[in-house]
């Protein structure tokens, strides 16, 4: 039984909310939640649930939806997806093969209830006729940005799609002729997204100050659209949509219910009736697979430390009692994830997308969740974290937010609770650092991404290992280790200081800082996708692993020149790593936490 694969459970067996509408007929009201896999139906008279799953075992997640005509649209993955919720069940759903990731990015309606929806990442336009089931696709609306937030149409045969995030842009569409322009001025096309909406008296408003994909609801300048023009607007009319990002709801104004909150992970529906006032909690019954896992890590006190993503809570696992406890959602964590972690003493420090979160944990107090220090946009999407030697320091590094390329470093120091930011324009402009080590003198070590997962255009064409003077935190050297390769997912110093590395492509590499030359390289891609976190030493052996989706590579790091081998094959594909305790290595697979003896 020790060498065998053991499955220690879920950690995590919640759900995150992405999207819901309510959806009325015949003086009949009906909540529809949709999440990754399933939408929950909710009777908000009887107070009553029904779960639905996604036709052909379709488990992407959902982003937008509508109702119309009492039929909830939403989409998921390349499939369009139409459920009628009083039927409970879906009446059409289309898989729209032109190129595009997601479909149903945003909704829309016009006045002969036509149904609109776009796309992600070319910003398609398309139209959906219930009647007839027949789906017209007007094409890309913009060739430069991915994120088609918002779509409105007007009374005049024109659609008017908000645009981000890296330039913002409102653009406007006829119908008929094809008439394709941006209502915005060159100078006007800053960092940020346009945002469009259809008011209740029949206008379509919008404004251009939205600084990302969710803050849409404020500006001090309100616009009206019209006939493909844009004017600016004293007031506006209300939407039928309320609440932003994950907690966006459409609400016709013929429903009688207001939404004050929803959550899948917390099970509950609160709402309040128009009229009377009334308000009441419904609790949510699904089933769940469990949200999938993050980074894990190995404390000083030998837990295993963990958050699960989409939604965000916090677990621990004892490795030698082979339990898990989970402590629940953090605060402000939404549907991140904690990235990397680092760790000094009894205090343990993680760094949460989104939003460059911060947290610390008192690993004696072993009933509480981490506390959020401080919060740093620069690194919207953290990717490591390393606690410095001789100090109670922890650098932290990772991707900026929506619209924006390379992301910052940070120095936390934890007596303190300060920090300071290193822009990447000091270090390496437009890159990322996404992995980090330290060789024996204290210089650091980074691995960089070109990739700019915000929405923005990559700038650079190859990652690049480099160097920090650990004195000045000036840049030392820096190079390419393979061109064409856009990140390094995780790097490795051993006692030798030679950097152990694999790419996003699967290379794996040794870097001998001493004679700064590449050593060896050796392609693993046959074994599956690198792992983020996915190196781990084995001391007493002097073994160093490196964990790939489908298998565990070992590398005998006492060897002149170490060839990666095949250890095991992995029966459980691996999605996050990983930590070795007593003998045996912990990896996430999708919402399983899994461990493989190393004997």
């Amino acid at each position: 039984m020790y060498n065998k694969l053991i499955d220690h459970g879920t950690p995590v067996v919640a759900e995150e909310e992405r999207t819901a509408a309510i959806c009325t007929k015949e003086q009949a009201s009906k909540l529809v939640i949709a999440a990754k896999g399933f939408v929950l139906i909710i009777d908000l008279e009887k107070g009553t649930s029904k779960q639905v799953f996604f036709p052909l075992e379709n488990k992407e997640y959902p982003f937008a939806s509508f109702n119309s005509g009492g039929l909830f649209y939403t989409g998921a993955g390349k499939m369009l997806l139409v459920l009628d919720p009083f039927k409970e069940c879906f009446v059409d759903y289309q898989v729209i093969e032109n190129g595009e990731e997601i479909v149903g990015f945003s909704f829309a309606e016009d006045s002969e209830g036509m149904i609109y929806f776009t796309t992600y990442p070319h910003c398609h336009l398309l139209s959906y006729d219930s009647k007839s089931q027949h789906v017209v696709d007007y094409g890309s609306m913009h060739a430069e940005e991915k994120y088609p937030g918002t779509v409105a149409l007007d009374t005049h045969g024109w659609a008017y799609m908000g645009i981000g995030t890296e330039k913002r842009d409102i653009i406007a569409y006829h119908l008929i002729t094809g008439q394709k322009k941006s209502l915005l001025s060159s100078h006007q096309r800053q960092k940020g997204a346009g945002y469009v909406y259809l008011g209740n008296d029949g206008t379509v408003y919008g404004h251009i100050e939205a600084s990302d994909l969710k803050n849409v609801l404020t500006a001090s300048q309100w616009l009206k659209f019209s006939q493909g023009e844009c004017n600016p607007a004293a007031d506006v009319a209300p939407s039928s949509f309320i609440g932003t990002g994950f907690q966006k709801v459409h609400i016709p104004n013929e429903s009688n219910y207001q939404i004050e909150h929803y959550s899948l992970s917390e099970g509950l529906v609160q709402i309040s009736h128009k009229d009377s006032g009334i308000q009441k909690t419904i609790h949510l019954i699904y089933h769940s697979e469990g949200a999938e896992l993050s980074s894990l890590f190995l404390a000083p006190n030998g837990f295993i430390y963990g958050t699960s993503m989409h939604p965000l809570q916090f677990f621990r696992y004892d490795p030698t009692k082979n339990s898990l406890q989970n402590f629940g959602a953090l605060e402000k964590g939404g549907g991140g994830n904690i990235c990397a972690y680092a760790s000094h003493e009894n205090l343990l420090v993680g760094v949460a997308y989104a939003g460059g979160k911060l947290y610390v944990y008192d690993l004696d107090q072993q009933s509480s969740i981490p506390r959020l220090v401080l919060e740093e946009d620069q690194i919207h999407r953290p990717r490591c974290a390393l606690a410095l030697s001789g100090t109670k320091e922890v650098i932290w590094g990772g991707f900026p937010g929506y619209g924006l390329v390379g992301g910052a470093l940070a120095i936390y120091n934890m007596d303190t609770e300060k920090q300071v930011v290193i822009r990447n324009e000091d270090i390496l402009p437009f890159h990322s650092t996404i992995c980090l080590s330290e060789l024996s003198n204290g210089d650091i070590i980074g691995g960089t991404s070109v990739e700019a997962p915000g929405g923005a255009v990559s700038k650079e064409q190859d990652a690049r290992l480099y160097v920090l003077d650990r004195t000045t935190m000036q840049l030392k050297c820096s190079f390419v280790p393979f061109n064409g390769t856009r990140e390094i997912i995780a790097i490795y110093t051993d006692m030798y200081n030679r950097v152990h590395g694999v790419t996003g492509l699967g290379m794996y590499f040794i870097w001998d800082t001493e004679m700064n030359s590449i050593l060896s390289g050796k392609d693993l891609s046959s074994y599956g996708e690198p792992i983020r976190s996915g190196f781990v030493y084995d001391e007493p052996n002097h073994t160093l692993y490196c964990l790939m989706s489908n298998a565990l590579i070992a590398i005998d790091v006492k060897q002149p020149c170490p060839e990666p081998i095949l250890k095991k094959g992995l029966e459980a594909k691996a999605s996050s790593g990983t930590v070795l305790f007593n003998g045996r290595v912990y990896y996430g697979s999708g919402s399983h936490l899994y461990s493989v003896s190393i004997e």
